[in-house]
């Protein structure tokens, strides 16, 4: 009898532990299909984050430097020597030298410049006139040239002048006579000291520059002496004249050398920009 009822709970607890592990299975595979189709709902939903764009090149732009020729405009805007005489008659405004608030030239053979106010250019290739030189306080012609207006310049070429001494040039021609412009040459023992600086400038930049820049250098010198201590008195017609000596210059060169000589001519209020135009400034 008792081998009978061992018997009997061995087989109940058997069949009970078979369905509490078949309940188990029944419960987990349910479940766990839940939990899959519930990862895959989320994975579905959440859309992959974009890969960020490469950055572009954030290096910041080199702005261009201003052209050396440019930048001898600026040191005449700065200054902006005042005239002396008459500026324009007859469409006719004389530059240099004499025109401007430094009469000291340093240049033995100097240039003669003008600007021809005419906006017909053929006028102005038909107008012919006479540049002439003389000693001040002398009615005898020291020297003469025949000129078109249309050329704006002459460079001297008589006997060179003496340092020290005055001299006064103008246009005589069909339209009335500009009046006389003086100036003087610079006296001997300061001559001597700017050949010798031009000399010092020339060998230290022989290797380096082309004509055009060696002019800037020459000119942007000539545009920063003071004639004079604790005078406004610089070497206006001498930097002109370095910067008309280049041989076969750019367009650039040009243009930017044009704006600077139009710009003696324009009224204290205005500038002439580098397209050629007018426009105001502050006084």
């Amino acid at each position: 009898m008792s081998r009978l009822t061992s018997n009997f709970k061995r087989k109940y607890f058997a069949l009970f532990s078979l369905g509490i592990i078949s309940a188990s299975i029944a419960f987990v595979v349910p479940l766990r299909n839940e939990i899959n189709t519930e990862n895959i709902a989320i994975a579905q939903t959440q859309k992959p984050k974009p890969k960020p764009k490469p950055k572009p090149n954030s290096r910041p732009r080199r702005r261009r430097k201003a052209s050396p020729l440019k930048r001898l405009i600026g040191i005449f805007d700065r200054h902006r020597p005042k005239t002396l005489g008459a500026r324009s008659i007859s469409n006719i405004c004389p530059v240099a030298p004499g025109f401007i608030e430094t009469y000291t030239v340093w240049h033995t053979q100097p240039l003669f410049l003008w600007v021809s106010t005419l906006k017909n250019q053929e006028a102005q290739k038909n107008q012919e006139a006479k540049l002439v030189v003389r000693e001040r306080h002398s009615d005898s012609i020291l020297w003469e040239q025949k000129v078109n207006i249309a050329d704006q310049k002459v460079f001297y070429s008589g006997q060179p002048l003496e340092p020290g001494k005055l001299y006064q040039w103008r246009l005589e021609g069909t339209f009335s006579s500009n009046s006389w412009a003086t100036f003087e040459i610079m006296p001997a023992n300061q001559h001597a000291q700017i050949q010798a600086d031009l000399q010092r400038l020339a060998q230290k930049s022989q290797s380096k520059a082309n004509s055009e820049q060696m002019a800037i250098q020459k000119a942007e010198y000539f545009f920063t002496y003071l004639t004079k201590p604790q005078t406004k008195d610089y070497l206006w017609s001498d930097g002109l004249q370095a910067l008309y000596q280049v041989e076969k210059p750019s367009e650039d060169f040009l243009r930017e050398r044009d704006i600077l000589v139009a710009n003696r001519c324009t009224p204290s209020k205005e500038v002439v920009n580098r397209e050629g135009r007018s426009e105001g400034v502050r006084e």
